[in-house]
């Protein structure tokens, strides 16, 4: 029993620190938080995505950006794959331009390729706020127009005109 338990304390230190070797290779850098700005963009907008990366130093950072449009349940297909660029120590940033009017939320990953092997960020769904310019196109406000305005105090007018010529 003696030699059973030194064959089990052995192969637990064998395997500990073969392990350890092997997470030190596969170790890539560590992702922080996506962030944007304006943190709550709204569609056909410019928005500044930023990351900080820390342990290896990546050779090239990527960012894919997906449009959607939630109300349809429709991502556009033309997923934007950005370079971002070395702001300041670790700090990536770069500057995308959003194409679809009626997306409601984009979803960010950003790619990180350290020793030829490519890894990847937790996917962030970001929600767009609405546009209120009022330039977005989108006449869904069931408001009325300047003409029915103008009919409106035309027929209003109308009846002032006839109710003052039958009281004569």
């Amino acid at each position: 029993m003696k030699n059973g338990k030194k064959l089990i304390l052995l192969a637990v230190v064998i395997s500990v620190f073969g392990a350890t070797p092997g997470s030190a290779l596969a170790a890539g850098p560590t992702f922080g938080e996506i962030t944007l700005s304006p943190t709550a963009p709204t569609a056909l907008s410019t928005v500044t995505l930023s990351v900080i990366l820390s342990g290896d130093a990546p050779s090239e950072v990527r960012v894919t950006v997906e449009e959607c449009n939630g109300l349809t349940g429709i991502c556009y297909p033309d997923i934007q794959n950005v370079s971002l660029s070395l702001f300041s120590a670790g700090n990536y940033r770069t500057n995308v331009t959003l194409k679809h009017a009626d997306a409601t939320y984009i979803t960010c990953q950003v790619v990180a390729k350290t020793s030829g092997a490519w890894t990847s960020s937790p996917k962030k769904n970001v929600n767009l706020s609405k546009n209120t310019n009022g330039n977005d196109g989108n006449d869904d406000k069931k408001s009325p127009g300047f003409e029915v305005v103008l009919f409106i105090i035309a027929i209003g007018v109308s009846f002032i005109v006839l109710a003052r010529k039958r009281f004569k």
